[in-house]
């Protein structure tokens, strides 16, 4: 996996006095003046607006400001022609110039069609194109800084460039585009521009530190060294007889390789220096950070059938610490979920471990959990106790508590957790279902032995798993409850009642969509049942794609860390006399009331304390 360095500017407004030919941020809702477009799509080609006014259900764009981006699976239209069009350049005067931007693009296939980015150029003003450089994608959920040595075009007094996206005939995602920048570049510049290192491997590993250095400057590099370090050691090799111009790229590969043995994840720092001898004219472009995670890829036998799954371990890790699984959605896998959600941070931060389960395949071919599907009624698979299995052998291999073991999942992964939630709930303390729902007759059989915590997050405008239910079984998947009934259900279940009702901060308006959220408990339970309801939200993992107000799985996490360690039973009345409300105090421990925003803590008389923030709206 690639990710490139992005060309910062100081503050003056210039790189070390290079000439500035062109600089467009598209902060503008008009295409800039001077740019122009050609299209043969429907759409209008290229579009101006936010990540979330451009991205669509199965292509998703990080925020990044206002940006401009076609996006073919929106349109399913003819995009084989989208040119988005520069300004006309005169390089008839210069030595050299250098073309940066930055990217969000996939480089994706589907159904066999592969999306292609180029940059091109013409010299005829647009009459005929001339490919100079194919974009490579990079699918890590990212934008990604670009450099492109236009060396190659100088001497010419009328130049168009433009980026052409082709989606080659299929229906397939779509480029963003921000922060275009031409410049002419001056003095002795070398840069760590992309690293080429895995984010994730499978322990014992040896890694090479490979990645390219870009020459930024004017002048002819001819050696340099390469150092990495992974904080305890340092390593440096030295590169030289080289004739390294301006404008292009070094590609190398360190000598002395990386080696990880065990579980963790460890930050390698890679650096370039003493170019030609000397230090550069800018030395905040010469060094890449990356994270590696050491993780175990792992098989597991149960029910006669080889089920495998991907385990992290932080380093960090205190003994006896609690167990995540993460569930993926129908089609989806361990690996995938594992990218886009970012619970090995989350681990590495709070020090518990993860394990992403991977579904088998169903009779469409088609990774999946069985929760009982209307077109999945021949699958005999027992998912439930296949995870039951999975946290006791996990169990018996690491130092993990039995008595915290929890799930989150998305989309059809939340359907399981529900499911995990009604039947082994003497194994899983609470569930976290992302975009998930209960099938109707999963609901009305559920009768668990233990009160298992929930916390729904789920968008209004979900177009596959509806907030509003489908009890009438009109898309095929099964009868399911609305969202709010579902809850109502397991809230009467556990004997709760609505304690606090607050919104999330508006952080990222330009996701066209809000939070708000209500939890349920009751004083001499451990039971709590929360919803985050995602107003204007869709199919989407928060924080990864969609809403951006809220990173739903650190949402997971703060809720599994919030339940507490008593009894979770199903008759709380059998404790509430020994356990009630005595105070309620802010940080600094004095009496408060409950503020919008702000924790409190909330202090029992069995001398528990727990924290809690909100308002009622």
């Amino acid at each position: 996996m690639k990710y490139y360095f992005l060309l910062f500017l100081l503050s003056n407004g210039a790189i070390f006095a290079q000439n500035i030919l062109l600089s467009e941020d598209f902060e503008d809702n008009s295409l800039p003046e001077g740019w122009a477009q050609q299209t043969a799509a429907s759409d209008g080609g290229w579009n101006l607006g936010t990540a979330g006014s451009l991205e669509s259900d199965y292509w998703s764009i990080a925020p990044h400001g206002n940006i401009i981006g076609t996006n073919d699976d929106d349109c399913d239209c003819d995009k084989s022609q989208d040119y988005l069009i520069l300004p006309l350049l005169d390089l008839s005067s210069t030595s050299n110039a250098i073309l940066e931007f930055e990217a969000y693009y996939d480089g994706g296939t589907f159904e066999g069609d592969t999306e292609v980015a180029t940059i091109e150029y013409s010299l005829d003003a647009g009459n005929s194109w001339t490919v100079y450089e194919t974009v490579e994608g990079s699918d890590d959920g990212a934008w990604n800084a670009h450099s492109v040595g236009l060396g190659g075009l100088v001497g010419n007094a009328e130049v168009l460039l433009a980026f052409r996206y082709n989606d080659n005939g299929g229906w397939v995602f779509g480029w963003a585009l921000d922060d275009v920048m031409v410049y002419e570049p001056t003095g002795l510049d070398a840069a760590m521009s992309s690293l080429d290192l895995p984010f994730t491997v499978d322990v014992p590993a040896e890694i090479t530190i490979a990645g390219t250095v870009s020459n930024l400057g004017a002048e002819m590099i001819e050696s340099m060294d390469i150092a990495w370090s992974d904080g305890a050691e340092n390593h440096v090799e030295t590169f030289s007889g080289l004739s390294f111009m301006s404008g292009t790229t070094f590609p190398f590969s360190h000598q002395d390789v990386f080696t990880m043995n065990a579980s963790g994840s460890v930050q390698l720092e890679v650096t370039v220096s003493n170019v030609n001898g000397m230090e550069d004219d800018l030395e905040f472009n010469n060094t890449l950070i990356h994270t590696v995670s050491a993780l175990e890829y792992g098989t597991f036998q149960d029910g006669g059938i080889n089920r495998d799954f991907i385990y992290y371990h932080p380093g960090n890790a205190p003994a006896n610490c609690p167990l995540v699984f993460v569930a993926h959605g129908y089609t989806g896998s361990a690996q995938g979920i594992m990218d886009y959600s970012a619970f090995n941070a989350l681990a590495d931060e709070f020090g518990f471990a993860v394990c992403y389960p991977q579904g088998i395949d169903d009779s469409y071919g088609n990774a999946f959990w069985n929760v009982g599907y209307d077109f999945q009624n021949n699958e005999t698979v027992d998912d439930v106790a296949f995870l039951v299995h999975l946290s006791e052998y996990l169990q018996a291999n690491h130092s993990l508590d039995s008595e915290k073991v929890f799930c989150t999942g998305m989309s059809n992964g939340g359907d399981f957790c529900y499911l995990l939630a009604c039947e082994a709930s003497s194994h899983f303390r609470a569930v976290a279902p992302v975009a998930g729902m209960i099938m109707q007759d999963i609901l009305d059989a559920c009768n668990p032995m233990s009160s298992v915590s929930i916390l729904e997050i789920h968008g209004t405008q979900d177009n596959v798993t509806y907030f509003n239910g489908d009890p009438n079984n009109s898309d095929g998947w099964g009868a399911y409850p609305s969202i709010p009934e579902t809850m109502d259900f397991f809230v009467n279940l556990f004997g709760l009642q609505l304690e606090e009702s607050f919104d999330f901060d508006n952080l990222t308006p330009g996701d066209g969509s809000t939070v708000e959220a209500d939890l349920y408990g009751t004083a001499g339970s451990c039971a709590q049942v929360r919803l985050y309801t995602v107003d204007g939200g869709g199919h989407d993992w928060p924080g990864a794609y969609g809403n951006m107000d809220i990173d739903a799985s650190r949402e997971a996490w703060l809720f599994f860390q919030d339940i507490c360690d008593g009894s979770t039973g199903l008759n709380p009345s059998l404790v509430a006399g020994d356990r009630e409300l005595i105070d309620v105090l802010d940080l600094l421990g004095r009496k408060a009331l409950p503020k919008a925003g702000e924790v409190r803590l909330h202090v029992f008389s069995d001398g528990s304390v727990e924290k809690r923030m909100g308002l009622e709206r």
